[in-house]
């Protein structure tokens, strides 16, 4: 469709935008092949990242300040489980548990953002600063 578009619309007969696509294409699989490669290597810091963000934000957005919040609904909890299994993915994925010994305990860190969350909310209250508006 291109082809023909530029073959009516422009002077040349589409012939500069041939020898466009045969720069444009090679540059567009390197810069493919290289973000494709980060991605790849950055995948698992991704998810532990966006597992403790939305799992914050989820918390923040329920106003959820204790346990009590969290295991009054199962859909909390089904949600927090969530979390949960996303972060023990991405603690697998970085470490491959290659030692079972030593990459095993890391995974007993995967409540931890929930746990800092809940012993931190309360001094996060905006109410409870003074000088504010």
């Amino acid at each position: 469709f291109r082809p023909l578009l530029s073959n009516r619309l422009c002077k040349n007969k589409g012939a500069a935008s041939i020898y466009a696509a045969l720069y444009f294409i090679p540059i567009l699989v390197v810069v493919h092949a290289v973000g494709a490669g980060l991605i790849y290597y950055a995948f698992p810091y991704i998810v532990i990242v966006a597992s403790v963000l939305t799992n914050a934000v989820y918390f923040a957005q329920r106003d959820i300040q204790n346990v009590r919040q969290i295991v009054s609904s199962k859909r909390n909890i089904l949600i927090l489980c969530g979390h949960w299994i996303i972060h023990a993915f991405g603690i697998i994925a970085i470490t491959g548990l290659k030692e079972p010994l030593v990459h095993g305990p890391l995974l007993s860190l995967t409540p931890a953002p929930a746990i800092f969350y809940l012993l931190t909310v309360k001094f996060t209250e905006p109410s409870k600063f003074q000088g504010g508006h």
